[in-house]
C-alpha cells in the first residue's frame, strides 16, 4: 500500500515535470525531459507508476523518448533498491540495469541516476550513496554504455530519509 502511494505521488511530479518542460521554450526540439526528482519530503522510483506511459514522451522525442519510456517501464516492474548499509546489486536490480542499457544501445542519450543513503551522519551517507551510483554505472558499462553517459548524482542523506533512501531514481538527462 505505502509503495502504491509513493508511486503515484511520484507519478504525479513526473507529470508536472513533464507539463512544466514542455512549456521550457526549449528550441533545440528536444523539448526537455522529465525529472525524476521527488517531491520534497518524499522518494521513489523515477517509474511514472499511476501515470499515462507517453506523459514523460510528450516532452521528449526521438531515442530520448524510447529510453525514458524504457526506464520507467523497468523501474516499474522492478526498482533499483539497495538493502541498508549495502552497495550491493541485487540480481533483480541487475536485469533492470540491463533492461536500461539496452534501451540505450544506438544512440547517444545520457541518464542521470540518483542515489541516497539516508545515514544521520552526513559523511557516512554520502559515501555509500557515492557507492551505489557507480555500482549502477559500472552494471550500466558491463552492458555496453559509456561512463560519460551516465550522470552519476550521489545525494547522501540530503534528498531522502529511512527506507525512502533505499530507492533510486534514474531518468534522462537534462
Amino acid at each position: 500500500m505505502r509503495r502504491t502511494i509513493v508511486q503515484a505521488v511520484v507519478g504525479a511530479a513526473v507529470v508536472i515535470a513533464t507539463v512544466t518542460a514542455c512549456g521550457s521554450g526549449d528550441s533545440n526540439g528536444s523539448g526537455g525531459s522529465s525529472s525524476a526528482a521527488a517531491p520534497p519530503g518524499g522518494s521513489g522510483t523515477s517509474s511514472a507508476a499511476g501515470a499515462p506511459s507517453s506523459a514523460g514522451q510528450g516532452a521528449m522525442n526521438g531515442a530520448a523518448g524510447q529510453v525514458n519510456s524504457a526506464i520507467e517501464q523497468a523501474l516499474q516492474q522492478s526498482p533499483v533498491t539497495f538493502e541498508p548499509q549495502k552497495a550491493d546489486l541485487t540480481d533483480k536490480a541487475k536485469q533492470t540495469l540491463e533492461q536500461i542499457a539496452k534501451a540505450m544501445q544506438g544512440n547517444d542519450v545520457k541518464i542521470t541516476v540518483a542515489t541516497h543513503a539516508g545515514y544521520p551522519d552526513a559523511q557516512q551517507a554520502k559515501t555509500l550513496s557515492e557507492k551505489r551510483a557507480q555500482a549502477i554505472a559500472s552494471a550500466l558499462e558491463t552492458h555496453g554504455v559509456a561512463k560519460d553517459r551516465v550522470k552519476e548524482d550521489a545525494t547522501g542523506s540530503e534528498k531522502a530519509q529511512g527506507d525512502q533512501a533505499l530507492n533510486t531514481q534514474i531518468s534522462v538527462a537534462q
